[in-house]
């Protein structure tokens, strides 16, 4: 019974609230000991990195590591942590003071095994031979590119391991102590809270058995006053209840009129009761039908709604309807745990597919693109670090395709990075009157190189006195360039791409057209996304986002692209820029 008493049910969640207060307030306190506890081991790992470096360079100087014997000595008197010394083997050569009992002693084989890979130990924690937990460091002592010993920095952690064991108990203490105070405390807080409370329900009891005579304390007068009143507006708060209810229904039935998924309600029995506008436009065999029944929907929908019928619970399918592709949703309608049918939502899910169908690709192309790099760079990298190659030209022509597939990975993520900077407005796009003349043989006398490689000629047909445009010479550069590559890579050996400029109502028009393939009419309309290349082939290079560059950066200058192909015609590409300021 103490459970169900009003002022019990106060008491227990006071308490409790103190309790988990004191809890969430004793956490942080944790939490920001461990917090300085780790602080401060990062800070003196660093400290004692640096020492080790600093004392391994030291020692890389000197003859043999026992020169540094009166410097060991020397430093043991002044750090107030401890140095040690091995040879390549991990044997104790040097130590300070108060480790002598460490001389000739072998440091672990991990430690030395890391450090003779060239890599740092670090550890915090126990170990063998010290009681107090303690901070680690070592390095490699390298001599004549060759690793002759070892320097190990040790340094005691009692400090902090005392203030942390000494704010863990402080805290146990105070939760305790608190919550013992918070019972009584907690108690006649209740009493006082549930006191009005428990006056006012004598008082509805003796009102519901005809007696109006009680009196409520005087601090409760008010109460009871408006408990009256209450009780006389009920019926009319009911049916103001109602007339809400019902225009919250005409609401909901407006909504389903106008959302634009398909939305249908079906019976127990597998009748269609209600569906939306959506639902009637996208199921119904006749423009003009007012509702639908089963046989109007795709065989995968009836076989799916039949049953989530039966089983009466939530679930989602997929299904395809003229040529579209639906994701269908359907919830049970309960109604006093009495089931009333299921609801069903179809949403056309097609665009969606066909960006996932995207991502996918975009995935598959972008880990091609990075795997051919990257392997060059492992294979080359290892052969070169294993001293394969006693020839230098060997060598440096090797170190030169390392510098090219990085190049090329560098030139890949430089156009993600681009794109969404100037996509998401992260970069701000410069504003200069630009010579199109200029630009154009510029990039002729660039490109020309690679173009004669592949047999293909690039032709400039510049219209005379073209006027400068809004732009900047890089972005330019960088929109001819995308454009001028991304016709040589479909231009057949012998073929030719044209660069035309002209003047057009805005500004000008620039058109690149190669003999190339072709782009299928069906792809025209997104081949400037990104990720899309689109043509009847594959490209032997790129994952097309150089087309996407283009047409963000011309869209950036308020200009438009465009492009005209047909298949085994070529393609031609074209730039509108406005007339510069």
């Amino acid at each position: 019974m103490i459970f169900r008493s009003y002022t019990s049910k106060i008491w227990i969640m006071g308490v409790a609230w103190v309790f988990v207060v004191l809890v969430i307030f004793g956490g942080i306190l944790t939490k920001s000991t461990h917090d300085f506890y780790y602080g401060y081991a990062a800070e003196e790992n660093d400290e004692l990195t640096n020492t080790a470096l600093s004392l391994s360079t030291y020692l890389a100087s000197l003859p043999t590591l026992s020169s540094a014997e009166d410097h060991f000595a020397f430093l043991g008197n002044v750090l107030k942590y401890d140095l040690l010394a091995t040879d390549s083997t991990g044997k104790v050569i040097l130590c300070t003071k108060r480790l002598q009992n460490w001389n000739k002693v072998t440091m672990l084989e991990s430690d030395m095994l890391k450090l003779r890979n060239g890599e740092f130990v670090s550890f915090e924690g126990t170990i063998s031979g010290l009681t107090n937990r303690v901070l680690k460091v070592a390095v490699p002592v390298t001599k004549n590119s060759v690793i002759t010993g070892a320097v190990f920095v040790i340094e005691p952690m009692t400090y902090v391991t005392a203030v942390q064991n000494s704010v863990t108990s402080s805290i146990q203490w105070g939760l305790s102590l608190s919550f013992l105070l918070a019972l009584p405390l907690g108690l006649f807080l209740a009493k006082k809270a549930a006191s009005p409370v428990i006056e006012m329900d004598k008082a509805i009891r003796d009102i519901a058995t005809g007696n109006y005579t009680r009196q409520l304390p005087l601090n409760s007068t008010a109460e009871l006053a408006s408990l009256g009143h209450s009780v006389k507006a009920l019926s009319k708060e009911i049916q103001l209840q109602l007339h809400v209810i019902a225009y919250e229904r005409e609401q909901l039935a407006n909504i389903l009129i106008t959302i634009r998924d398909g939305v249908i309600t079906i019976s127990p029995k597998g009748e269609i009761l209600v569906a939306n506008r959506v639902a009637l436009e996208m199921f119904s065999q006749t423009n003009k039908s007012a509702m639908i029944n089963m046989d109007d929907l795709p065989t995968e929908l009836q076989a799916f709604l039949k049953e989530a019928l039966l089983q009466m619970n939530q679930s989602e399918s997929e299904f395809k309807h003229r040529s579209e592709l639906y994701n269908v949703e359907v919830s049970p309608l309960l109604s006093d745990e009495a089931y009333e049918g299921l609801v069903a939502v179809c949403h056309n899910v097609t665009k969606e597919k066909r960006l996932e169908d995207l991502r996918r690709e975009f995935v598959q192309d972008l880990s091609h693109e990075l795997r051919t790099p990257l392997s060059y760079l492992q294979g080359y990298s290892e052969a070169i670090l294993d001293g394969m190659f006693d020839d230098e030209k060997q060598r440096r022509r090797y170190m030169e395709i390392i510098l090219n597939e990085t190049l090329r990975l560098r030139r890949l993520v430089n156009d993600l990075l681009d794109l969404n900077r100037i996509e998401f407005g992260g970069i701000e796009l410069p504003h200069e009157r630009v010579d199109i003349s200029e630009a154009a043989e510029r990039l002729k006398c660039e490109i020309d190189p690679i173009a004669q490689q592949k047999q293909v000629e690039i032709t400039l047909d510049l219209e005379p006195n073209l006027p400068a445009v809004d732009c900047s010479t890089d972005r330019l550069h960088q929109i001819l360039l995308n454009l001028v590559d991304n016709a040589l890579r479909f231009s057949p050996k012998g073929s030719v791409i044209t660069v035309l400029a002209k003047q057009s109502s805005v500004g000008v028009v620039i058109t690149v057209t190669d003999q190339g393939p072709g782009i299928p009419l069906d792809v025209q309309n997104i081949i400037w996304n990104r990720f899309e290349r689109g043509r009847n082939r594959p490209s032997p290079t790129g994952v097309g986002l150089g087309l996407s560059i283009v047409k963000s950066l011309v869209e950036g200058y308020g200009g438009e692209v465009q492009l005209v192909s047909e298949l085994g015609k070529g393609a031609s590409f074209s730039v509108v820029l406005k007339r510069g300021f």
